[in-house]
């Protein structure tokens, strides 16, 4: 298959990189300016992968193909999509005027509601969404620092908007799978990303309340509050009727704290998290800002109580300098 990437992200990249290793013809598309850069210095990848019974830090020189004529996006099986939540309009206006009818897969954070905006760009049938909640890390320049998950806990979510299943959601399964992915397809791929969406953004209010990685993991009490603001926070998708409860991984979070929080403690204790994590923070600052925004904004909207999520909001703000 002929995979069209989107920009030289973390994620995009990661799942490009593996998907070559499969024998899938990737190509990335870069803005105007930047193809002779990496047509001449690649990317170079520092992968932590803990798939396997023993962690393995691979460090790769990876040479794909790169263009920057938006001309030739029509000519692909696929576009894999993969920017930050808060850069998606600029890449829905170079789809509308070049994709021509080629599948596009959104994976990604999506905000709130922009499920619905892509329509005024494409037709409803031209894409689908998934979440790489299997990668993640963080990137400097032309060099990826990513994290590639082995627990149980960590799936590549596939789905359609509606719910169907289709050929070409039948088609990235098995690519995801034969590259070791986990893939793992719901019907409810939208409520699945906007519950993520608040997990994430209560996740950073967290740290910045803590300071430190290491200072989240292993306070109780700002372990505690994380949960308790994050359930308020779910509150946001019970107004526009998403039931979290009813949502894998969504519904563990409503477990008692006392055993939630000591199990998060030993789950985030680990290399794989707190680089993935660490990377997040230092390479998407504007990502973090809309993501903790949104979710506060949505609670407003909805006349929604959140005490504890809003607790965070000084510490934030310090962490981002806003």
């Amino acid at each position: 298959m002929r995979i069209l990437v989107i920009g030289t992200g973390v994620i995009g990249t990661t799942y490009a990189w593996q998907l070559s290793g499969i024998g899938c013809e990737l190509t990335h598309y870069v803005r105007k300016g930047k193809k002779d850069f990496y047509e001449k210095e690649g990317i170079e990848i520092e992968c932590l992968d803990t798939r396997h019974s023993k962690s393995t830090e691979n460090r790769v020189h990876y040479m794909p193909k790169f263009i920057d004529n938006p001309k030739l996006l029509s000519e692909y099986d696929l576009i894999l999509v993969s920017v930050g939540s808060d850069q998606l309009v600029p890449v829905l206006e170079l789809l509308k005027e070049n994709s021509q009818g080629v599948d596009v897969f959104f994976l990604q954070n999506i905000r709130p509601g922009e499920e619905k905006f892509i329509e005024q760009y494409l037709k409803p049938t031209q894409y689908f969404f998934g979440y790489p909640f299997k990668a993640g890390g963080g990137k400097e320049d032309n060099v990826i620092r990513c994290v590639i998950f082995g627990n149980s806990f960590t799936n590549t979510m596939l789905g359609e908007k509606d719910g169907r299943k289709s050929e070409r959601l039948n088609k990235i399964y098995t690519l995801i799978k034969t590259a070791k992915l986990n893939p793992k397809v719901t019907t409810k791929i939208i409520p699945y990303i906007r519950c993520h969406y608040v997990w994430a953004a209560t996740i950073l209010g967290a740290y910045a309340k803590a300071g430190t990685y290491e200072k989240l993991v292993c306070n109780k009490e700002i372990m505690r509050q994380l949960y308790i603001g994050m359930r308020e926070a779910f509150e946001t998708c019970r107004a526009e009727s998403i039931n979290p409860a009813r949502i894998a991984p969504t519904s563990y979070y409503y477990f008692p704290l006392f055993l939630l929080v000591p199990f998060s403690q030993k789950l985030f204790d680990s290399e794989d998290m707190k680089r993935m994590f660490e990377g997040h923070v230092s390479g998407s600052p504007e990502e973090m800002e809309t993501m903790y925004y949104d979710i506060l904004e949505a609670g407003e909207k909805y006349g929604i109580d959140m005490p504890v999520y809003k607790s965070f909001k000084d510490s934030f703000d310090r962490l981002l300098n806003i």
